[in-house]
């Protein structure tokens, strides 16, 4: 092997910071820019009409079609979907915090942003429902379920929502899941 000799002329070198030849370290923090998501967007604009009172008389499709309760096995409603899904316990409680959401929809559903919002919200519920828990709901416990509820929509929901004008806590937010059960969206049995 051939040692040739290194020589490392750095005169007039520019790099915009320091240009040294191994005898300095220098971290870097660099923090990815947060990107502005459909639901922030939507709750600034959402912001706007409730100042200034820019109502709409019409409700989108996107969300009209959550207000139509659908059967798929025969267990209709909110008590007998928990009932199938030994859930029974949670029914005062699924009751209270569906008309948490049943409330706040209601508050807001004269607006068109609050619309999109809530569409889209309970669109991401449906969807990840019926793509990553139900298909578990036969091999999984109750605390697993619950778990992967709390990960995959009320976290989510709160992360979007949980501050300003249309803020979501976890009850709201679990209302939420509780009012599509009741319309037949989401269920807890097979």
């Amino acid at each position: 092997m051939v040692n040739f000799p290194t020589v490392v002329n750095q005169k007039g070198a520019s790099a915009g910071v320091d240009v040294v030849a191994g005898d300095k370290v220098t971290n870097f923090n660099i923090l990815p820019s947060k990107a502005t998501g459909k639901i922030e967007v939507l709750l600034a604009k959402l912001t706007k009409e409730i100042e200034s009172n820019e109502r709409v008389r019409d409700t989108l499709d996107s969300l009209s079609r959550f207000h139509k309760k659908r059967t798929i096995d025969g267990v209709e409603g909110l008590e007998a979907k928990l009932k199938a899904g030994g859930r029974e316990y949670e029914l005062f409680d699924a009751l209270e915090k569906k008309e948490l959401f049943s409330k706040l929809l209601e508050r807001y559903s004269h607006y068109a942003s609050a619309q999109e919002i809530l569409a889209c919200l309970l669109a991401r519920v449906e969807y990840n429902f019926q793509s990553f828990i139900y298909p578990q709901i036969d091999g999984l416990s109750t605390l697993e379920v619950n778990e992967l509820v709390d990960c995959r929509i009320i976290e989510p929901t709160i992360n979007d929502c949980g501050v300003g004008v249309l803020s979501m806590d976890h009850s709201v937010a679990m209302g939420m899941v509780y009012w599509l059960a009741e319309q037949c969206y989401v269920r807890w049995h097979k």
